[in-house]
């Protein structure tokens, strides 16, 4: 009974079915002429070299053929980016609010309302500034001329106020600092960004930054720590702290410099006179015996300075293998001063304090040499 059953309705069933599916291609071809376009569009658009035309012609049709929302999102969105590539900022906002009114709820409107915003944030002017940014933006090879950029910077001066000029003279700064090596004419276009109304917060505190860093790494010292005192409303209070130390770091060198000029002066003076009094061999024979001792000590300090730096993954060997190798000629100048020198106690502490001086100075100026950062471990 079953199996008869069976073979009667199977007919109907295999019949049913069939007309289900020939529905739903119905349905489907009738509702997929946007989504075919958008896929011929795609394809085009894929191809080395992009096929634009082709593209923006399939997608025109997919937007008047309007049976498919989400296609017709689609299909708006990237007619906007073609219009966008080719410059047409206005048409490319046209297409965006229509994908936004085709279908609200899709990706494409979410898409196409973010480049949007952006589009309309850079609008000034009818979009022609957005337009000559553009053109050099997207250019490496104009992007990397010299003549470009000054033209860029030139023009920059005469764009109405909004986010475009703030975009164009940072773009300038971007080739002047890179490998067009313009410091000067970057500070600047900086100087006009950091006093723009229309220059955002995060872009000005950047700009402020980067006249510092600049003139830091022009070697202007001073007026870089000036520069952020004027303006530390804008910059994080260690970073200023952090340049008035730059400036009394190089004070210290400079001092540590005529320090050691001052020892190596006082030192060659008493044994020019030493000399005269015919003395030079007291000093040969306190140096005969002492140099293996100061040669000892500075291989002490770079091997064992040296060894202890290196089990830290941060550690740097230099500094101690540097110092290793300058302090001796400092021991060895000492002792030989000594040796000729003046017997009195006032004496004999000026010049104890003088060579425990020059070591100290002579280990400050390697390490400044060396890494500035090291310092930074003595608060200086």
């Amino acid at each position: 009974m079953r199996t008869a059953a069976a073979i009667v309705l199977a007919p109907w069933l295999v019949l049913a079915l069939a007309l289900a599916l020939a529905l739903t291609r119905e349905r489907a071809a009738s509702a997929s002429e946007a989504r075919r376009a958008v896929i011929d569009a795609n394809a085009a658009l894929s191809r080395e070299p992009a096929l634009r035309e082709a593209a923006r012609a399939a997608l025109e049709t997919a937007t008047a053929a309007n049976d498919d929302p989400e296609a017709v999102a689609e299909a708006y969105f990237l007619l906007g980016q073609i219009d966008e590539g080719d410059e047409a900022f206005a048409r490319a906002a046209g297409d965006d609010r229509a994908t936004m009114a085709a279908a609200p709820d899709s990706t494409w409107a979410w898409k196409a309302s973010e480049r949007l915003a952006w589009l309309t944030a850079r609008s000034e002017g009818d979009f022609a500034p957005l337009a000559r940014l553009e053109r050099v933006r997207r250019d490496p090879a104009v992007a990397g001329d010299p003549s470009a950029i000054e033209a860029l910077e030139r023009e920059a001066n005469s764009f109405p106020a909004g986010m475009v000029r703030v975009e164009a003279r940072m773009l300038v700064v971007e080739a002047w600092l890179g490998r067009l090596r313009r410091p000067d004419a970057a500070i600047v276009e900086l100087r006009k960004v950091t006093g723009d109304p229309a220059t955002d917060p995060l872009t000005a505190r950047f700009a402020e930054h980067a006249i510092v860093e600049t003139l830091i790494a022009e070697g202007h010292l001073d007026e870089a720590s000036a520069e952020a005192r004027a303006n530390a409303g804008q910059l994080d209070p260690r970073y200023v702290a952090w340049t008035r130390r730059l400036v009394r770091r190089r004070t210290l060198r400079n001092a540590a410099v005529a320090e050691i000029a001052v020892f190596a002066a006082f030192a060659a003076s008493a044994l020019v006179r030493a000399r005269r009094r015919k003395r030079v061999g007291d000093a040969a024979r306190a140096l005969g015996g002492f140099t293996p001792v100061a040669l000892a000590f500075g291989a002490y300090v770079a091997g064992v300075g040296g060894f202890l730096a290196s089990q830290y993954e941060s550690g740097n060997v230099a500094p101690f293998l540097l110092l290793g190798m300058g302090a001796p000629p400092f021991v060895l100048l000492a002792r030989a001063w000594a040796a000729v020198g003046s017997t009195r106690a006032p004496a004999r502490l000026g010049r104890a304090l003088l060579c425990g001086a020059s070591v100290i100075a002579a280990a400050f100026v390697l390490l400044y040499a060396v890494n500035p950062a090291y310092l930074e471990g003595f608060g200086l």
